[in-house]
């Protein structure tokens, strides 16, 4: 009798343990907009050019003078339905921008009490100014933690 309790004690034990291991928050991971940049005809494309982005209103900047974009990973507010992103297009001869314009709804994430919530985000719109990037399109419209491309930006073939 005391060898069954023993065993189950120690079962119990064991059980509680790996259960705390097997414990996988999304706490590490944040939603964030993934664009993808294309010609007019929507293949890949990859700017040979400087951009820089910043948001509207702040001194942030998301990306600084990069070369050789293809993609754009930015994060979304969790307090404003509208986030503006502006896009700074140049290299030694001139300078474009554009304003990014994403609509979207902010719902909190809850998977445990043992886990942080987080922030998920439904875009409801895309627009931007017809400078360098020509329209935007939402292939995607929810953005969770999943690897997918949310919006396609269409770049003026003089770029």
């Amino acid at each position: 009798m005391i060898r069954k309790k023993f065993i189950f004690i120690i079962t119990a034990v064991l059980c509680f343990f790996s259960s705390c291991d097997l414990l996988d928050c999304t706490q590490g991971q944040v939603s964030l907009l993934r664009i993808k940049l294309t010609d007019l005809e929507g293949h890949g494309l990859t700017l040979s050019d400087t951009l820089t982005i910043t948001t509207s209103g702040t001194d942030s900047i998301l990306l600084n003078r990069a070369t050789g974009v293809k993609e754009i990973l930015l994060p979304l507010s969790y307090h404003y339905p509208v986030d503006t992103f502006i896009l700074r297009h140049y290299n030694n001869e001139y300078l474009e921008i554009d304003s990014l314009f994403v609509g979207k709804s902010n719902d909190i994430y809850f998977e445990s009490p043992d886990c942080p919530t987080v922030m998920m985000h439904n875009i409801g719109f895309a627009k931007c100014s017809e400078n360098f990037v020509d329209s935007v399109s939402i292939l995607e419209n929810k953005v969770d933690f999943y690897e997918v491309t949310h919006l396609q930006l269409f770049i003026n073939s003089n770029h």
